[in-house]
């Protein structure tokens, strides 16, 4: 199912899921109720866009997994021919219930009691469900409940945490092994194809509990580990100087934490600089709603000194700004994107300004395209070529 190279000193996956083979690093764009906004399968296609991560409780809510199940699956349903990653619904219930203050809205290690906020009706997640939900939807990789913590989350809080998410991942676990007709054994067996699970390491900005719960996860044993929260320094410090942003140094130790040979997952990061830093820190695979939802408030990425403010690896052109109302140039003049090759920015800018679907399709399209593009520029161009070559051999 997974095989490691290593090539110029680096690691690099192959990895074979029941809806294709994917070639690490990897990109996933967020397509929360099983679509990426404005985007048709199609699309994505043009934007070499090779896996998709759909959100577990909002495709239950919205549709119903069972409901799925019943039509032939979320890639059916769909017209997606390609893996997906589906996330544990662990993430979207935290952020809820510590947004709404309600009696029945609580987290115990049964799971998570929540009322919905648009429906009103009482919800239960818990290990067991969340796992027979990805099973209805049927997706390639499928990840187990957890509870996060936020950055500046107590000790208290960052302990229990740690220890509810150990003990929810041995139920997913085993909830996994039943829906599958699998043993230990055959968890482990490399011949038997199945869907691939994953762990989320938890443990806030604690290098302690980070490791106490790496160490938990991998004596339960997971195909892949994710890293659990946002990789952010402390928003709270008495400090004048304290460091702010992306925190590497958490990234880099949680990364260390992870044997060789498992898959690294980098739930949530980010923008392209802080991917680059990842996959240099031994992160495999990666996912984020920024350029999705980027470009749908005209943020754009484009190549190097292709727009108005300049990062490490990169530009952002905002698009809407006058400076672009006479700019016939295409968005990047370095990119191969239908967008860049159809339309200008003059005309682009003129889309989003009056709200026109197609402008949100041309801004999404190009920003998948980058980070897309982006991401293939840091593998090995012998081993993206092989694995480009094989995904063309395949569909013939």
């Amino acid at each position: 199912m997974m095989s490691l190279i290593k090539k110029e000193g680096r690691r690099f996956w192959k990895i074979q899921t029941p809806h294709g083979n994917l070639q690490t690093p990897i990109f996933m764009p967020d397509a929360t109720y099983g679509v990426v906004t404005g985007l048709s399968s199609h699309d994505l296609e043009l934007t070499n866009t090779k896996a998709l991560v759909t959100t577990t409780l909002h495709i239950e809510q919205k549709l119903s997994s069972e409901y799925i199940s019943k039509v032939g699956g979320l890639n059916k349903f769909i017209g997606w021919d390609s893996p997906i990653l589906t996330d544990s619904g662990g993430f979207q219930v935290f952020s809820l219930i510590n947004r709404q203050k309600d009696s029945k809205n609580l987290i115990t290690d049964a799971g998570c009691s929540f009322t919905s906020p648009i429906e009103g009706k009482y919800n239960f997640l818990s290990p067991e469900n969340s796992q027979t939900i990805q099973h209805n939807i049927g997706s390639d990789i499928r990840i187990v409940l957890d509870e996060p913590v936020i950055e500046d989350g107590s000790l208290a809080s960052i302990k229990r945490s740690v220890q509810r998410t150990t003990l929810w991942a041995k139920r997913s676990k085993e909830m996994f092994l039943k829906l599958h007709n699998l043993t230990e054994k055959d968890f482990l067996n490399p011949d038997i194809k199945r869907p691939l699970l994953c762990a989320v390491i938890q443990g806030g900005n604690n290098f302690k509990y980070r490791e106490i719960s790496a160490n938990q996860l991998v004596e339960i044993g997971f195909d892949i580990y994710g890293f659990g929260g946002i990789p952010v320094h402390n928003k709270l410090s008495w400090k004048r100087d304290a460091p702010k942003g992306f925190y590497k140094e958490l990234v880099a130790y949680v990364a260390s934490l992870i044997p060789e040979d498992k898959i690294r997952y980098g739930l949530g990061i980010g923008s392209p600089d802080n991917i680059k830093y990842a996959i240099k820190c031994g992160w495999d695979i990666f996912d984020c709603v920024l350029p999705t939802r980027n470009a749908r408030h005209s943020y754009l990425y484009v190549s190097k000194g292709q727009g108005d403010v300049e990062y490490d690896s990169y530009s952002v052109l905002h698009i809407k700004s006058l400076r672009y109302k006479y700019d016939e140039k295409p968005i990047d003049e370095k990119c191969n994107c239908l967008a860049c090759k159809e339309i200008s920015r003059q005309y682009l800018r003129y889309l989003l300004n009056i709200k026109s679907p197609a402008g949100i399709r041309y801004a999404t399209i190009h920003n998948l395209y980058f980070y897309n593009n982006f991401v293939n520029q840091l593998c090995p161009s012998s081993i993206y070529k092989q694995n480009s070559l094989h995904q063309k051999l395949k569909k013939k």
